[in-house]
């Protein structure tokens, strides 16, 4: 299945739940009009009132927290679930009142009252799952009891179709008047331990979250709970989905306001950080403009504001210059911050004084290997060019093969022997080779992100449709080297969503 499909899919149920939403506020507005207020009693036009208004602010929270579904994933998703619920609670309301009392009706007003009592646990369900997802909760414990209360609610659904035989919540008479039953009471348990699970989860985790958002969610607990209970010891009203919408309201307002000033200061955190990544990594070229032996051109693009990719070059000597390219694994963040560490110790240790590449890997995985606790790793391809002669002394570790141009030749895969990834374990011995570079000849480097370049049809773009970018035009400059893979790469994807950072570096030895 593609994500394209996937997309789609998504845009036809939330099309066709917008149109729902939007059909029912019109046909209970119909319904209003045909049965006219003045022939409604002063209890009925109070709670129409209130459900039509309810409704219309939650077609309005529906939409706000589409919008927020797309900015920030799930962490609204069980928000939605309980707002639909909500809008189909205050519509069962709203047709109960309008039908109450007629006979031609009486099914009409069962089926309602029926679907209307199922929105109440359902909504409490909804919530329990919402604060688990707010406060970030996992646990044997709270997983037992999340099941627990998924074959509860299965029990309640049960128990609202016995009650069409049994009369027990509540009954419609021939005359197509609802009576509360006797076991109404019963009807609201579930509810209410649903509710006082999510109340002890709060309270208990209260320190994952600021205390303006613990406050929210304990008002949702404590208000439609006292709003149910008046509403059942004063009949006539049936206030508790109008209160728990003005809840919602009021819940996404504030958290809303507050994640929009949270992402505001991680954007800015994001942007100081790409900020401080690219003034790390040369990228003003020509890298060396009095250096005639030699020409050299290398990007970045990170999937993320920032990434784990980095290449980099520096002149030991007048006569050696040592090229890098390196795969950080992970991404974001945590990625960057590996990402500097790796980059300073490569940099200090290779200009500490004449070592081999081999020698200089060895000795930066001890660096990374004491204290790597969170058991990140980074490949790396080191190579330390002679530039007086064209010898190139280089060490793999872990990293992807480079591509050489050597002589008349076009570009093709050179497979070095490659070590183990620097941060994998201590005590890894890694080994040099050599290639001679003639005038004329290049190197080229890149991270997996140029092979593993996935299209819409997940298929990944691969070596050798690199090979053959790279063979487009092989006696190019760097700079054209590079934007030829570049240009294969992006028609082989055709816009697809780019997963991971996409870096390369060309050199193209011209000797003396």
């Amino acid at each position: 299945m593609t994500e394209s499909f996937i997309d789609k899919k998504k845009r036809v149920d939330v099309t066709l739940t917008s149109l729902t939403y939007i059909g029912l506020i019109i046909l209970s507005i119909f319904l209003v009009w045909k049965k006219g207020l003045p022939n409604l009693q002063d209890p009925y036009i109070i709670n129409v009132s209130i459900d039509i208004f309810g409704m219309l602010v939650g077609y309005i929270l529906f939409i706000c927290a589409l919008i927020d579904i797309q900015k920030t994933g799930a962490n609204y998703k069980n928000y939605l679930y309980l707002l639909n619920v909500t809008f189909l609670g205050l519509f069962c309301d709203l047709v109960s009142w309008l039908v109450d009392g007629d006979p031609s009706l009486r099914l009409i007003n069962i089926i309602d009252n029926t679907v209307y009592y199922v929105c109440m646990p359902t909504a409490a369900f909804f919530f329990w799952l919402y604060v688990r997802n707010v406060l970030r909760v996992e646990s044997k414990m709270i997983n037992i009891i999340g099941k627990i209360m998924q074959w509860l609610l299965i029990v309640a659904m049960i128990s609202r179709i016995v009650n069409l035989k049994t009369g027990m919540f509540f009954s419609v008479d021939e005359a197509g008047v609802y009576t509360r039953g006797p076991g109404y009471q019963v009807s609201m348990i579930y509810a209410y331990l649903t509710t006082i699970a999510s109340l002890v989860l709060i309270v208990k985790y209260r320190k994952n979250l600021p205390t303006y958002k613990i406050v929210i969610l304990l008002l949702y607990v404590i208000v439609p709970t006292l709003a149910g209970i008046f509403a059942a010891r004063v009949y006539g009203l049936s206030i508790s989905y109008g209160v728990i919408m003005l809840i919602l309201l009021f819940m996404y307002c504030v958290l809303n306001i507050a994640q929009g000033r949270e992402k505001a200061m991680v954007d800015r955190e994001l942007s100081m950080a790409t900020a401080i990544q690219e003034g790390s990594i040369p990228h003003i070229f020509p890298a060396f403009p009095g250096r005639k032996e030699f020409d050299l051109f290398a990007s970045m693009d990170p999937a993320k504001e920032v990434g784990g990719d980095f290449y980099d070059y520096f002149l030991i000597d007048d006569d050696h210059l040592a090229i890098v390219m390196a795969d950080v694994s992970g991404k974001g963040v945590p990625a960057a911050l590996f990402m500097m560490a790796s980059k300073i110790m490569i940099g200090n240790t290779s200009k500490l004084g004449k070592m081999d590449p081999a020698a200089i890997l060895q000795t930066v995985n001890e660096q990374i290997c004491d204290g790597n606790t969170q058991e990140m790793f980074v490949t790396v391809w080191l190579g330390i060019l002679e530039i007086s002669t064209g010898k190139l002394t280089a060490a793999n570790a872990g990293h992807e093969y480079p591509a050489v141009k050597l002589g008349d030749k076009n570009f093709e895969l050179y497979k070095d022997k490659h070590g183990l990834v620097i941060g994998g374990m201590p005590g890894v011995k890694y080994t040099d080779y050599e290639i001679m570079l003639k005038p004329g000849d290049a190197l080229f480097l890149y991270t997996d992100g140029v092979p593993e370049a996935t299209s819409a049809d997940t298929e990944l773009f691969g070596t050798d449709r690199m090979i053959e970018a790279l063979n487009r035009v092989p006696d190019a400059a760097p700079e054209d080297v590079l934007a030829n893979v570049r240009s294969g790469v992006d028609s082989f994807v055709k816009g697809a969503e780019q997963f991971d950072d996409l870096t390369m570096l060309c050199l193209k030895y011209r000797g003396n």
